[in-house]
């Protein structure tokens, strides 16, 4: 009898060996939302953009039409009987005199300062003198005053008379001066004007200079039924 042999074979297993693949590239729908929300978020930042732009130049038109408190124009005579025209143009804290043919005159209310433009001169020039603002009629009085202007066409009382004469002195920098003096004097040059002294005699400057001459505006101080008031400002420019 022949023994019993069992046959084992070896137990062979498979291994499947698993290797790690490339991650795969977004698909054309992630790259298109990420395109979408690209243009989302510019056109959030360009649509306030604009709506602060716009809030802006409203906020400054808005002010800038606050600040023009009237225009309007007086009229009357002087002591010979002849008679001028001024276009006045008033501000919360200026006050613009534009007399066709002579000249334009700024009241800074702020600084206690008057600029002036002779339309006379040869070259543009504007005068830069200090003043006391606190003599003259205030803006909310002159709008008042242009509101009900019974003084037209009455004779004036111009006895108030302030000199100035050239410091030489130019003004170097524009931009401290009030917005309607700025645009008075944007292209022209700016002189420093002083009082003039009693002592100075203007026949011996215009024999040291070309010519010397007065340019002059005169402004209302006050006004009744009867008479209106000046104030006359005289430059001596040689």
């Amino acid at each position: 009898m022949k023994p019993m042999t069992t046959d084992t074979k070896a137990d062979t297993s498979t291994v499947v060996l698993q290797t790690a693949s490339e991650p795969k590239r977004p698909d054309d729908a992630k790259e298109k939302r990420k395109r979408l929300r690209i243009i989302a978020v510019s056109v959030v930042v360009l649509v306030a953009i604009l709506i602060t732009a716009i809030i802006t130049t409203v906020y400054v038109v808005g002010r800038q039409a606050e600040d023009i408190i009237k225009t309007g124009w007086l009229t009357s005579k002087d002591e010979s009987g002849k008679t001028s025209s001024q276009k006045v143009t008033v501000t919360a804290r200026e006050e613009k005199f534009e007399i066709a043919g002579i000249g334009t005159a700024v009241f800074d209310f702020d600084k206690s300062l008057l600029v002036y433009r002779s339309d006379k001169m040869s070259k543009p020039t504007c005068f830069l003198t200090a003043v006391n603002t606190s003599s003259l009629l205030s803006p909310e009085k002159m709008k008042e005053f242009l509101g009900d202007n019974r003084a037209s066409d009455l004779p004036a009382n111009s006895s108030d008379r302030a000199e100035y004469m050239s410091s030489d002195v130019v003004v170097p920098n524009k931009e401290f001066l009030s917005p309607l003096s700025k645009e008075l004097c944007k292209d022209t040059q700016v002189i420093w004007m002083v009082p003039k002294p009693d002592c100075v005699d203007e026949k011996s400057l215009a024999r040291n200079k070309r010519a010397c001459r007065y340019y002059y505006y005169c402004y209302i101080i006050y006004c009744d039924r009867f008479y209106c008031y000046y104030r006359c400002y005289w430059w001596l420019y040689c």
